[in-house]
Formats: structure tokens, C-alpha cells, sequence
């Protein structure tokens, strides 16, 4: 056994060469599959793997070289030579390690963490490279040796250990995919590289770092009668034969690929010949409809010339139930039912065709009509067996479900706006017509579209016009209010603030006199009171202004001029007790938003004190994400909301000047109250996030 040891110690060059080639192998292997295009995780980790195998084949070769020129030449190893072979080394080690942890369950991930994990393992290296030479002050040589045996420790382990945990994990990759075979070399290749991980690399040069001074090569020669190098190269021909085995996945991988692309070539050509043969019969069938499509484009062409030629309600339901009946030439009558707040539909209209015999019995529009809105279906009736069917219409307005050729006396269809009934329309068979098809349902599914439309756009026209009076209105109200306004400022400015500034210049002249006299006590009386003159008009004016526009509400905000607000009530009105709360302090709103709010809580508090005789208000200001809410409530005498009171006085815009203020800026107004039961007003805002104020800059609204 010594013999065959010192044979292999003195051939070490050839075991050199082999284990590099071995590795060398693994590198240009794993390179050859690394570019192929697969769904296995595996081979998007693959690079640094081969260049483990070229690295560490080329730092096997390099110390094959180097052990050649001291046999042949006697030359030793340089300085900067060992340094170069440490650097192929770790390096090697390095891109094994990169191989293991990109293979772990979260690195896809975080792929930065990854190449953290990797700095962080070569940075545990340097460290302990560079805490063994504080502590041990060793030679270069020394050094060096120690370097190599710790990069064997931390960073060759750790990666032959990652790899093969790495390559357990991905069996069950390929296991899932119907490739055991290939998975069973995985599980080869991971006990091959823990074997060269544990093992080859524990045995590692002699150093003064334990415990390679008492674990190493030479333990290991006598150990098992053989060098290490041997069962490095042994580790390294495994690990290049199961992992090219294993590769050979990525083919196998590409057939399947090809063969599920051949049969989903011969599935879609069938699926071409299958969709072309439906074709050719929905061309025939096509064919059959088109003198039933031409009847139906012309008579809707025709209800929307009719639709198009007045605005007016009672004229466009007018002339759509003419066209209905004089559409079908077998319409006996047509009517139209609109459906009301409490949901029963009422009739609108209804129009009898005079040249058709009307039928004995009363038509049962309305049981027909309320099974349309209540259904949002179409309804068709047979007459003779009174019976009642309920079609379903699909996005197009054409019937999906029911016999195509079922035949009715009555139909009747509901008035959809955005999915909500709002009507139906029903059109009834004369007693010697035939009876209505599935197209002719079809096709007063299409008129109902277009009455819809057309019944909507003149309620909106109404609204516009009623919007549109009662904007003039307001407008003569608001310029009365202004003219109001500047006379009460105008005599409030005469009476009070002008008669002290008179008497303060007719006494600024007495004091002149005074002080001309020599008469100083009467001049300081005289000041003193001329001097409580000018605080009392500067009151006066303090408060003109503040009823203008008061200043909180530009400096401080909303909720301090509301609270201002009713300080000043109960100034004013002590009989009334008045309490304010405000649900959490909120940021600043828009200017045009606070404005809103402070008016109509100043215009309620007004109508409040001139009106309500209420003895307790409540004022509450809740701030909600995306809205803000304002209540004003008394315990008054109260009124009926439908006919507002009207204020004699002409001192303000009243309810109606409220209400227009708040649907100027998109918000929600609603006033509860009853005779004898107070008054509650509500004010709801939507306040879009970039109308939010993060500092006090305002504009004046």
C-alpha cells in the first residue's frame, strides 16, 4: 500500500492533469446546455457553474505546471505565482458557490440578494484570511497556504454543500415532468459534489489553521494509502457524467416541445377546416336573413327619422307607438308604459292602427307591461291559450333564449337605461293577423333601444329648460341680493362708522384748540375719548369686513371660522343655545369647498334666527376619506320642503341660493323638515385628493 502511494506521489502530475481535465470537461459541458431554451429553473443557473469547471480545471493545470517545472527544472513557485493560483482558486469556488445560491427557493425573487449572499460569503473569507494573519503574524508563504486552506473551509464547502443541496431540490422539478432518469443523475451528481465538498476539500494543505495542521493530505495519504488529488479528479469524473446525463433533460425537453407544437399544428388545421365548414353555413344562413335584416335596417332607419324630428316628450312617445304599429303589418295597437317611483308602470300613451280590426277583448297591457319591467326580460303572450313567455336578451337586444320560431298575439319589451327598466313598450296582434316571430321581437327590442334614448334625451331637454328658468331666477334674486347688500353696507358705513369719523375730526379740531389754549387736562380728556371714537369705528369696520368675508376663513380655515361663526350667534342670540362638534381635525379643503360650507352654515344660522324660533341648533362637521359632511339642525317650528319659505327681508339667497351653491361643486343637498318639527339641513361634498390643501396658502373664494 506505501508503495502504490509513493508511485501516485511521484506521478502527481498525471492525477493534476486528469483532475483539471475532469473539471475542464464539466465546464464545456455545461456550457454546451446553457444556451438551450427550457422551462426548468436549472438551466438559468447554469454559467456559473461552468465557469466553476473552467476556473478550477485551469488552477488544477496551473499547479500541474508548476509541480512539473520543480521535477524537470528545480524551479520553485514564486510569490506572485502563488497569489495568481489563490485567485484561480477562490474564484473557482466563488462561481460554485453563485451556482448553489441562485439555485435557492427565493433567489428569482431577489436576485440582488443573491450576489449579496455570495459578497458576503467571499467577505467571511478575507475576514478570517485577515484575522489568522493579525493573530498569528505568519510568513507570506505561510499566508498564502493559509488562505488556500480557508477558501477550501468557507467558500468550497458552503458551494459543494449549496450545489448538492441545490440538485436535490431540482429532482422534484424533474420528477414533475415525467423525467425520474434524469432526476436520479441529479441525485448522483449532488452525492458527487458532496463528497468533493466534505471530503476532498477537509484534506487540504498543511497550515498553521486548524485543523488542516492535523487534517490533511498527508493524514489522508496514510489514511487510505492514496492522495486526495485522486479522489478530487474521482468526484469531478462523477459529477461531469451524472450532470450530462441529467442535461440531456434539455433535449429530451425540446422532442416534447416539438411533438406538442406537431400536435397543435394538426389541432389547429382541423379546428381551420371545422370553423371553415361553419362558415360556409353561417354564410347560408346569412343569406336566408338578409331580406328580414333590410325590413328591419329600414323600418329602424325610419323610427329614427321619427325620433330625430321633435324634442317634446308627449310627441316623441307620439309618433314612436305610430311608427311601432305602422311597423308590423299585422300591429293591431301599441302602447307605452313609463315606470314610476313606487315602481307600478303607468301608461303614457297608446296608439290603435285605424285600418286593423282591434281585437274583442281589452288588450292586457298592463299585466304585460308589468311582467317586462319587473322580468327586464322581453314577454311575449298567446292570446288564445293566455299564457305568458319570458324571453331573455342578450347585449345585442336579440333573443337567446325561447324557440326562434315561437309565435305570439303580444309582445312587449322593457325600456332598459344603463340595465334599470324604466318602461316597456307592448304591441298587440289584430284578431285576423298572424301572430308575431322571434324577429318581430327582435326587432321591437331595437325600437324599445331607440325610444329609450330619444324618451330620455327629452326628460334631459325638460330638466334643461326647468334648470335653465330656474337659474334666472336665482340670477335676479342674487343681483337683488347684491343691490341689498351694498345699501345696508352703504347706511351701515353713513350711521355708524361715518358719524364717528365726523365727530373724531370735529374733535381731532377741539383738541387743536385746546393744546393752542394751553388747557392740557382738557386736551387728555378730549384725546382719551377720540381715542375710544377710533376703536369703536375700527370695530365697526372690523365687522363690516367680517360679514363680507371673514378673515378665518383665508388664515386659519374652515372649522375656526365656524367656530367664530358661532361665537358671534351666541352673542347676538343668547336665548338660543347653539352647540358646534367636528368629528377629527382635518386638513385643509379648497378654497371653493370651505367657501361653500361656511355660507350655508351662515345662511341657515340667518334663516334660523329670523324664522325657526328654535331655542337649541346643533352644527356638525365630520370629515370622511374622499368627502366632508355638514349638518345644521333646529328644533323650530319647521316648514314643508316642498314649498320653501321665502324670506321677505330679501336678506340672503335663502334655500334656493343653498342649494345652488352646493350643486355648482358636485355636492349632495338635502333638507328634512316638517311643521312644528325643526329643520335639518345636510351638506355632503366629494372632495377629490388633489383639492386637499397641505399648507394655509388659499385663494380668496
Amino acid at each position: 500500500m506505501d508503495g502504490i502511494a509513493a508511485f501516485l506521489t511521484q506521478n502527481i502530475v498525471y492525477v493534476y492533469f486528469f483532475y483539471g481535465l475532469a473539471f475542464f470537461s464539466l465546464g464545456l459541458v455545461v456550457l454546451l446546455e446553457s444556451g438551450r431554451a427550457s422551462e426548468f429553473r436549472f438551466v438559468r443557473a447554469l454559467t456559473p457553474l461552468a465557469l466553476f469547471g473552467f476556473l478550477h480545471g485551469a488552477h488544477e493545470w496551473f499547479e500541474m505546471f508548476h509541480i512539473f517545472a520543480a521535477h524537470v527544472g528545480g524551479q520553485t513557485t514564486g510569490l506572485a505565482a502563488e497569489i495568481f493560483r489563490l485567485v484561480l482558486l477562490s474564484a473557482s469556488f466563488t462561481c460554485l458557490l453563485t451556482f448553489g445560491i441562485r439555485l435557492l427557493p427565493d433567489a428569482e425573487a431577489h436576485p440582488r440578494a443573491s450576489y449579496g449572499r455570495v459578497a458576503a460569503m467571499v467577505g467571511v473569507w478575507l475576514a478570517t484570511v485577515l484575522i489568522v494573519y493579525l493573530r498569528r503574524r505568519p510568513t507570506r508563504e505561510e499566508l498564502i497556504v493559509a488562505a488556500d486552506v480557508l477558501a477550501r473551509y468557507v467558500l468550497g464547502i458552503t458551494g459543494a454543500l449549496l450545489a448538492a443541496w441545490s440538485l436535490l431540490r431540482e429532482r422534484h422539478d424533474f420528477h414533475l415532468r415525467g423525467m425520474s432518469s434524469y432526476g436520479r443523475a441529479l441525485l448522483w451528481a449532488a452525492l458527487a459534489f458532496l463528497v468533493y465538498g466534505t471530503v476532498g476539500q477537509l484534506f487540504g494543505r498543511p497550515s498553521i489553521v486548524a485543523p488542516s495542521h492535523v487534517i490533511n493530505t498527508a493524514l489522508f495519504v496514510r489514511l487510505f494509502g492514496f492522495p486526495v488529488q485522486i479522489l478530487r479528479g474521482a468526484a469531478a469524473v462523477a459529477i461531469t457524467i451524472m450532470l450530462g446525463s441529467a442535461l440531456r433533460a434539455f433535449e429530451a425537453e425540446s422532442r416534447l416541445r416539438l411533438a406538442r407544437a406537431n400536435k397543435a399544428r394538426i389541432e389547429a388545421q382541423a379546428a381551420a377546416l371545422e370553423a371553415q365548414s361553419r362558415r360556409t353555413q353561417e354564410v347560408e344562413a346569412l343569406n336566408a336573413r338578409l331580406h328580414e335584416t333590410a325590413r328591419e335596417l329600414t323600418a329602424l332607419v325610419e323610427m329614427s327619422r321619427t325620433l330625430s324630428a321633435t324634442i317634446e316628450l308627449n310627441r316623441v312617445i307620439h309618433y314612436a307607438l305610430y311608427q311601432v304599429a305602422h311597423s308590423f303589418e299585422r300591429a293591431c295597437c301599441a302602447a307605452l308604459f313609463l315606470k314610476q317611483a313606487n315602481g307600478v308602470p303607468e301608461l303614457a300613451q297608446v296608439y290603435f292602427h285605424p285600418q286593423i280590426v282591434q281585437p274583442e277583448t281589452p288588450p292586457p297591457f298592463e299585466a304585460l307591461a308589468r311582467r317586462a319591467i319587473e322580468s327586464g326580460q322581453a314577454v311575449g303572450m298567446d292570446m288564445a291559450a293566455q299564457t305568458l313567455t319570458i324571453e331573455e336578451l342578450n347585449a345585442d337586444g336579440r333573443v337567446v333564449i325561447g324557440k326562434p320560431t315561437a309565435r305570439y298575439h303580444a309582445l312587449a319589451v322593457p325600456l332598459l337605461l344603463q340595465d334599470a327598466p324604466r318602461g316597456s313598450l307592448v304591441v298587440m296582434v289584430g284578431q285576423d293577423g298572424k301572430p308575431f316571430t322571434g324577429q318581430d321581437l327582435n326587432l321591437l327590442a331595437a325600437f324599445a333601444r331607440q325610444i329609450t334614448t330619444s324618451i330620455e334625451n327629452a326628460r334631459l331637454y325638460q330638466v334643461v329648460q326647468e334648470r335653465e328658468t330656474r337659474l334666472a331666477e336665482l340670477f335676479r334674486q342674487l343681483v337683488s341680493v347684491q343691490e341689498g347688500e351694498r345699501q345696508r353696507i352703504a347706511r351701515e358705513l353713513h350711521d355708524e362708522t361715518g358719524q364717528k369719523l365726523t365727530a373724531l375730526a370735529m374733535g381731532l379740531a377741539a383738541l387743536e384748540v385746546n393744546l393752542d389754549g394751553g388747557e392740557l387736562a382738557s386736551a387728555r380728556q378730549l384725546a382719551r375719548h377720540l381715542r375710544e371714537m377710533s376703536d369703536q369705528a375700527i370695530v365697526e369696520l372690523r365687522r363690516i369686513m367680517s360679514d363680507l368675508r371673514p378673515a378665518l376663513l383665508d388664515d386659519l380655515g374652515l372649522t375656526p371660522a365656524l367656530r367664530s361663526l358661532v361665537q358671534e350667534f351666541t352673542m347676538h342670540h343668547p336665548e338660543i343655545k347653539i352647540s358646534f362638534t367636528v368629528d377629527r381635525q382635518a386638513p385643509r379643503l379648497a378654497s371653493q369647498y370651505e367657501t361653500v360650507l361656511f355660507r350655508v352654515a351662515q345662511e341657515a344660522l340667518n334663516n334660523i334666527a329670523r324664522h325657526a324660533h328654535a331655542t337649541q341648533v346643533t352644527i356638525r362637521l365630520e370629515h370622511q376619506a374622499g368627502r366632508v359632511r355638514l349638518e345644521v339642525g333646529d328644533n323650530g317650528i319647521g316648514f314643508d320642503p316642498k314649498m320653501p319659505p321665502r324670506h321677505p327681508s330679501g336678506s340672503g339667497l335663502g334655500l334656493a341660493g343653498m342649494q345652488e351653491r352646493v350643486a355648482l361643486i358636485g355636492g349632495l343637498w338635502q333638507v328634512q323638515s316638517a311643521p312644528g318639527q325643526g329643520t335639518r339641513i345636510t351638506v355632503e361634498l366629494p372632495i377629490p385628493a388633489e383639492l386637499h390643501h397641505e399648507s394655509n396658502t388659499h385663494s380668496a373664494g
